[in-house]
């Protein structure tokens, strides 16, 4: 019997992700290391036969990750975390980008089938109806993350707890003194991050006995300039000025800070601002956001972890909820 990577990997002194970096041909593997392999694999004389095995179980060694964007700090966190575990059990990862495109969305989970992965975790945004007949004829082990669609369709789900979060973060201004509170959001076609977060904002103020008027909500897209949007339309249309505004994203609260200074208004001494997801810039603009922090890394670990599992006949049922917490800044005042 020939050797396995593992076995390589204990003669080479590396991790099994380096051997199969290496055997690959992949980038993020140091010179030292790469020799060291390359030595033990030629005085071993061991040859990868990656592509007889994946013939005969008619599936390769690569997962595929459907990602709705690249260039955001929440996906590269994820797509991290799902590296640290793939690469570590011998996988390759097919990464393909949708940039926000349903049909695309489609067009890859069928693609992907085409390439014998053998899994996917699918980043999902909106899930229609042409989205749940794919997947359930894709006969492949799927793991979604970001959207809970285990109720319609048998596929394991990692998600973060829109609703509560959103609810814990507008609970917090009206902990600080704020009654009038106005929202600026995303389209309700993405269940989590446009209804499940609106609910959450909706039922702070329901326990606490607060009326939101109809000129403070927006809905836009995920962009900076949406927040920016949304806050000039709240400002110019209110009656009574809002003393907070709960984003949704980080992107939206930070367009709608851009607003706010651009008109002379102070955050948070005249409006303040909080969204959720603790992006990268969120410490580094000023005055720093006040939002919520997901662990975006745990959640693509996670996912693989149960996808690893899926591949090996062990199905997770139902979901997972990935833990959340306020981080604390600068951009929210005590009145």
């Amino acid at each position: 019997m020939g050797l396995t990577i593992k076995e390589i990997a204990k003669l080479a002194g590396v991790s099994k992700s380096t051997v199969s970096r290496v055997i690959n041909d992949a980038e993020h593997v140091s010179d030292k290391a790469r020799k060291k392999v390359q030595q033990v694999i030629e005085e071993t004389g061991y040859i990868p036969n990656s592509i007889a095995k994946d013939l005969k179980k008619n599936s390769t060694n690569s997962i595929g990750v459907i990602v709705p964007r690249i260039n955001t700090s929440t996906i590269s966190s994820a797509v991290e975390g799902i590296s640290n575990i793939m690469y570590d059990n011998g996988y390759n990862l097919l990464l393909t980008n949708t940039r926000l495109d349903t049909e695309e969305e489609i067009k890859y989970l069928e693609l992907l089938k085409e390439k014998r992965v053998s899994g996917i975790l699918f980043f999902a945004t909106e899930v229609t109806l042409k989205h749940l007949e794919t997947l359930s004829k894709i006969n492949l082990p799927v793991v979604v993350l970001g959207q809970d669609i285990s109720e319609v369709i048998d596929f394991p789900c990692v998600i973060h707890d829109d609703f509560n979060s959103a609810k814990d973060i507008v609970k917090y201004l009206i902990k600080h003194g704020h009654q009038q509170i106005a929202y600026i959001g995303v389209q309700e076609y993405d269940v989590a991050v446009g209804q499940l977060r609106k609910k959450g904002y909706k039922e702070a103020l329901r326990e606490n006995s607060l009326e939101v008027p109809e000129e403070y909500l927006y809905k836009g897209d995920f962009s900076i300039s949406s927040g920016y949007e949304g806050m000039k339309k709240i400002i110019e249309s209110s009656q009574q000025l809002p003393t907070a505004v709960f984003a949704v994203t980080d992107s939206l609260a930070i367009g709608a800070i851009k607003y706010l200074k651009e008109q002379g208004y102070q955050v948070p001494e005249d409006i303040s601002v909080v969204g959720i997801g603790n992006s990268d810039i969120s410490s580094w603009i000023t005055p720093e956001l006040t939002t919520i922090d997901y662990d975006h890394l745990k959640a693509g670990e996670e996912a693989s972890k149960i996808l690893l599992k899926y591949i090996n006949g062990d199905k997770f049922k139902g979901r997972l909820l990935i833990d959340y917490h306020i981080v604390e800044r600068k951009s929210v005042k005590k009145i």
